[in-house]
């Protein structure tokens, strides 16, 4: 996973998703994940991850590659699907449904919310330790992804990973490792050593960007609404669960729509995977 792609969609996205404050994108998330968790619907799931889908084509970001990021979890499903297999397709797809329309939900939300934001609105609920500690790690992630990177490409120029030499290649990347490690607790030594020279005490400031709940806001809102009251609804009223089946059909159509627009539109199309 390219965490710092992932970065880089959050601060550099024009939709109505990036606009929004990261609290209604919460409140969205949260609501897709309760509908995921009450629905035991198939046809609702799949409406569900296909408006996600449809979400994800209106973010104006890389849809295969956002996609397979959320496709992760699906793999842990479909080993779970196999372990409780009870012969009906239906419900190993119910287990894989789930798991990837709330992946999808919570992509969306770190691909559309710069993780300042989400660390603000998390921080009223977590210790201020524990939300600091969280902020920290995200930031020397990225200096150790790079890190990383260099490791493998000057292994690769020195011959250190050879195609078919497999043994070799994980010794000489395990030595690899341990001279990051140490490479690593350096750079944790200066990281401190900055923050304490620019006065750190046990305490960061920064916070939320500021900004008015508008029209952006409300929007993200009502689709999380939206999506948790269909599952609501067919989960206790039996005559509106009868309508599930065309569910899928009815999000399948916009989304037809959503990516005609999209692509037929002077913005510049879909992205697909860059």
């Amino acid at each position: 996973m390219d965490v710092s792609s992932i970065d880089y969609y959050a601060n550099h996205g024009t939709s109505f998703l990036h606009r929004a404050r990261a609290a209604s994108k919460i409140i969205f998330a949260a609501l897709v994940i309760a509908a995921v968790v009450i629905s035991d619907s198939f046809y609702l799931l799949l409406a569900v991850y296909i408006s996600l889908f449809t979400l994800v084509v209106w973010t104006r970001l890389p849809v295969l590659k956002i996609a397979t990021i959320a496709a992760y979890p699906a793999i842990f499903a479909l080993i779970f699907a196999a372990a409780s297999w009870n012969g009906s397709w239906m419900n190993a797809g119910i287990i894989v449904l789930k798991a990837l329309s709330a992946s999808l939900a919570m992509v969306i939300l770190i691909v559309t919310t710069p993780y300042p934001d989400v660390f603000s609105c998390i921080g009223p609920v977590l210790p201020k330790i524990v939300t600091e500690g969280l902020f920290l790690t995200y930031r020397s992630l990225f200096v150790l992804l790079e890190l990383t990177g260099n490791l493998v490409k000057g292994l690769r120029v020195r011959g250190g990973l050879t195609h078919g030499r497999y043994v070799k290649n994980i010794v000489n990347f395990s030595s690899g490792i341990g001279l990051l490690l140490v490479r690593g607790l350096d750079l944790s030594e200066k990281f401190y050593g900055v923050l304490k020279v620019r006065g750190y005490s046990g305490k960061l400031s920064g916070g939320v960007r500021d900004g008015r709940t508008g029209s952006d806001d409300i929007a993200a809102v009502i689709v999380g609404i939206l999506i948790f009251s269909a599952a609501l609804g067919v989960k206790t009223d039996s005559e509106f669960s009868e309508y599930a089946v065309y569910m899928p059909a009815v999000t399948l159509l916009i989304l037809i729509v959503s990516a005609a627009y999209a692509l037929f539109s002077e913005s510049g199309g879909i992205v697909w995977k860059r």
